[in-house]
């Protein structure tokens, strides 16, 4: 349990002491009520989220079929026009130059009859055919005509048609006079002589021998069809169970918003117009906001939810409904209970408060007393829970005040102990852990409390088999808690996972001193130089300050960078004479494949890629033609000690120089083969902190091998 000191009550003096409670209660109420609502708006906007997302991919899917549709026009249309054989009979065809002659009608006849037969088969295969209205009778009798494909002249001759292809006249006509040349036109959706809606597709033919461009233009392939059939069932998003959802096509024509589509189960296309300033209108909506996403009322003035697209292809706006009582309907219903349940709680809460104020207040004998029980319950309500959910986690979870004393603990803390849980509380650390283990937790506690910020410090007890260790989690205890200043301290055993990582370790670690050994065997003459190199460059990355992880890095890479020996005949490193050029190649080949010998071990850091890389100059000049910063920071690290062990170690043939000249040597390359950071570290290291060339063990073989 928490140990809780009771507070002292204070009276307010007189009259005013429930002035004073009836306001505090009054203030509580409307926080509260203002917390539902809120609470309330939170769960409609994330239901209106899911809506937008949802409404948004439906209107994409059917924006997508209708921009297909529109696109599939264009194309039947424009495969006619780049017909060979359409370019070449329309450019004979339109020529003005060419005298009548009976051989000449004979032609153009045998042309058009081509031509006709060609439409047709367009036509039937675009669905760009449609049953002639009027009757089919031997008389005088136009009939009307709605769907066709013909090929027209820039002057509004028609050079060849299909059957049922309406007349180029009227506003057919001022549609291809005024569309622009060179381009593809639409004359968007009307009503045809049958009533329908209709469009007329028109795509340019351009001269045999043209350029394609506007002035090469001959003609029009003009298209007309009722889309009705085609375009309105592409609105319908397949597989939907939404009963109220619908996608409708609009367009703005002046001050009128016109619903191309059809608008309900009775209303057909092109019958409903309403105004474009309609108040809070969901097409008005559409057009403003194409992409948007909001709460409006149709047509039938309904509030709905819709997600409005615009089309690329034609002058319309695409927008898919769905009415707001059935997309929410459920969502409201749930809310006003939440509200209902909410609101009948804090009445039921505050009606309680203010009996219990009430009653206080009659019998002021018995008022602390009373005020006393209230928050020992209060408390020992959330002692319990704090229990209860402490108790379930497998780590240890206490709590302790200023002077490290337990006020809370959960079972696993007594597991631990071997103490029971209530006779925890009051005892100090040191007491049921140990002085010397106490102490940590203790430092860390005093920094917190000191601070105010909360801290992660890992925790080790115990040895070899006995070895504990935990990460820990030290919070400070807040004031508004009514606690007194404290800790709680939440714990996470981690010893499996340090246990298996130091293993790792030290199993990579015998692995890399028995390389070095092999390769100590094979050279002797060159015994220790990798260790000497591993303990200058692991100085460096100290210095420049890289973390425990690279400065590991550079002193594997040091250590091993040498066993690509392993691949060169031992007769070639023991050699104390000049060796051939094509001797030190292979002696050079087989260091650089060093790397690649160990491409398969894991090691905790970049070791392969730096052993890749180390033999890279800071200019470019290097195997890989890597340059400057490209280079990894170790490799950079491994090159310049490498090469300070090997300037101030003796060799067969002379005298190892001063660490100071050397440093000197490497400052004088260091635009070339080195980077200068990293020789003004290996500088600091030498003039200031005392860095000497580690001792070798034996003598070193002469330079054709470093």
């Amino acid at each position: 349990m928490i140990e809780v000191s009771n507070p002292t009550t204070t009276r307010a003096p007189g009259g005013r002491r429930p002035l004073i409670v009836g306001l505090i209660l009054f203030a509580a109420a409307v926080t509260a009520v203002l917390g539902v609502l809120r609470l309330a708006d939170s769960e409609r906007d994330r239901t209106l989220q899911v809506w937008q997302t949802r409404l948004g991919i439906v209107v994409d899917s059917r924006r997508a079929a209708i921009e297909g549709w529109l696109a599939r026009q264009f194309d039947a249309l424009s495969g006619l026009g780049g017909n060979t054989a359409v370019q070449l009979y329309l450019t004979e065809m339109a020529r003005p130059d060419t005298a009548a002659s009976p051989d000449r009608a004979e032609i153009d006849r045998a042309r058009a009859g081509y031509l006709r037969n060609l439409l047709m088969v367009v036509a039937h295969r675009g669905g760009f055919v449609q049953r002639v209205d009027g009757p089919a009778v031997n008389a005088n009798v136009r009939r009307v005509a709605v769907a066709g494909i013909a090929l027209v002249g820039l002057d509004g001759r028609v050079f060849g048609a299909t059957d049922a292809m309406p007349p180029i006249e009227g506003r057919l006509a001022d549609f291809l006079r005024d569309a622009r040349r060179g381009e593809p036109a639409l004359r968007d959706m009307y009503r045809d002589a049958a009533g329908a809606p209709a469009m007329a597709f028109a795509t340019p033919i351009h001269a045999l021998q043209g350029d394609g461009t506007p002035a090469s233009q001959i003609g029009w392939v003009v298209g007309i069809k009722q889309v009705g059939p085609e375009l309105f069932p592409l609105l319908h998003q397949p597989g939907t169970v939404w009963r109220s959802a619908e996608g409708l096509l609009v367009r703005r024509d002046g001050n009128a918003i016109t619903y191309l589509s059809p608008t309900g189960a009775d209303n057909k296309a092109l019958e409903r117009s309403l105004a474009a300033n309609t108040e809070n209108l969901a097409a008005g909506f559409a057009l403003a906001a194409p992409g948007g996403f909001e709460q409006r009322r149709d047509y039938r003035g309904e509030e709905v939810l819709v997600a409005p697209r615009r089309l690329e292809r034609a002058p319309w706006t695409l927008f898919y409904k769905i009415d707001r009582s059935e997309a929410l309907g459920a969502d409201d219903v749930r809310i006003r209970r939440l509200i209902m349940l909410l609101l009948t709680a804090l009445a039921a809460i505050a009606a309680g408060l203010f009996a219990v104020w009430r009653h206080a207040s009659s019998r002021r004998a018995e008022q602390l007393a009373a005020e006393n029980a209230a928050i020992a319950r209060r408390y020992e309500t959330q002692s319990r829970f704090l229990k209860l959910v402490t108790d379930s986690q497998p780590g240890a979870m206490f709590i302790v005040d200023s002077d490290n004393r337990y006020r809370f603990a959960n079972r696993a803390v007594s597991l631990r102990a071997g103490i029971d849980e209530s006779a925890l509380i009051g005892k100090s650390m040191a007491s049921v852990i140990g002085p010397a283990e106490a102490s940590r937790y203790e430092q860390v506690n005093l920094e917190v409390m000191t601070s105010g910020d909360q801290r992660q410090q890992v925790h080790r007890s115990g040895a070899n088999g006995d070895l504990r260790v935990v990460q820990a989690d030290h919070i400070p205890i807040s004031t508004e808690l009514e606690l007194g200043a404290g800790v709680m301290v939440v714990e996470e055993d981690i010893t499996a996972a340090v246990a298996e990582r130091e293993r790792s370790e030290r199993t990579l670690e015998h692995l890399v001193t028995t390389l070095v050994g092999l390769i100590d065997r094979r050279d002797p003459h060159a015994t220790d130089h990798s260790e000497r190199v591993a303990r200058v460059a692991g100085a460096i990355a100290g210095e420049i300050g890289l973390d425990d992880q690279l400065v590991g890095t550079a002193k594997n890479a040091g250590r091993l960078m040498n066993l690509g020996k392993l691949l060169v005949p031992t007769e070639l490193l023991t050699r104390t004479g000049t060796l051939a050029e094509e001797e030190v190649r292979q002696i050079r080949d087989g260091l650089l494949q060093g790397a690649n010998l160990l491409a398969n071990i894991e090691f905790d850091g970049p070791v392969v890629e730096t052993l890749r890389q180390m033999s890279e100059r800071w200019d470019g000049g290097g195997p890989m033609a890597r340059a400057g910063d490209d280079i990894l920071i170790t490799a950079q690290i491994v090159a310049v000690a490498n090469a300070f062990v090997a300037l101030t170690s003796s060799r067969a043939w002379r005298s190892g120089i001063e660490p100071v000249d050397a440093v000197d040597r490497l400052l004088n390359d260091s635009n070339g083969a080195y980077a200068r950071r990293v020789i003004s570290a290996l500088a600091n290291l030498v003039d200031n902190r005392g860095l000497a060339a580690p001792a070798a063990s034996a003598e070193d073989r002469p330079p054709n091998l470093h």
